[in-house]
């Protein structure tokens, strides 16, 4: 099963630190600009610390606290953990902290129609909604939620954004994750390898 501390480093780099962008719209919270730190919104922490938040509280925030949230908010509770494939779950929990989850899940719905195993918007990030998406061939799965995401970033009016959001996205590539097939087929190869040098010698 995926692990939370592989995907969040990938997150991680791709969030950064505290940063106030005006243009950015997760960056206000009750009409003051806040800021995002470590890629968690202002909405996001008021919730988590459940009261109203300054701009010190977001400029404070530390790495650790953030990763609380993001696990708590994103990783467990939509059942990424469940997911098999570590680079599909990690496409696939990008995508949760950028887009947001409910943003996500449309993304996920629309590429399981793309590979013909659709299933409703309300369940994909349910126990089995991760079981149907474990069900199918996770290359093919994460090439379509990788083209969904993409698309939907070349289709946004944020167009200042839009290479960042490209590069972030294509950061991220599929393996397969199975050692015991990668050592099979590097056993096969160097097999093969040697009985080539040995009809050469005789």
């Amino acid at each position: 099963m995926a692990s939370f501390s592989k995907s969040q480093k990938v997150v991680g780099v791709n969030e950064g630190g505290y940063q106030n962008d005006p243009r950015d719209s997760g960056n206000y919270y009750q009409g003051k600009l806040i800021g995002t730190n470590w890629g968690i919104s202002a909405p996001v922490l008021a919730t988590y610390l459940g009261r109203t938040i300054t701009k010190s509280d977001m400029v404070n925030l530390s790495l650790s606290t953030a990763e609380k949230i993001f696990k708590i908010n994103y990783w467990l509770r939509n059942n990424f953990d469940k997911l098999k494939n570590q680079s599909l779950a990690t496409l696939i929990y990008d995508g949760a902290v950028n887009h947001g989850t409910n943003g996500m899940r449309m993304l996920i719905e629309r590429a399981l129609k793309v590979v013909k195993r659709p299933m409703s918007y309300y369940q994909v990030f349910t126990t089995k909604g991760i079981k149907h998406l474990n069900g199918i061939s996770q290359k093919r799965l994460f090439d379509a939620v990788k083209k969904a995401r993409l698309d939907k970033y070349r289709s946004s009016k944020q167009t200042h954004y839009i290479n960042s959001w490209v590069s972030r996205v294509n950061r991220i590539n599929y393996y397969s994750g199975n050692s015991f097939s990668e050592i099979w087929k590097y056993t096969a190869m160097m097999v093969i390898g040697f009985t080539l040098i040995l009809i050469s010698i005789l």
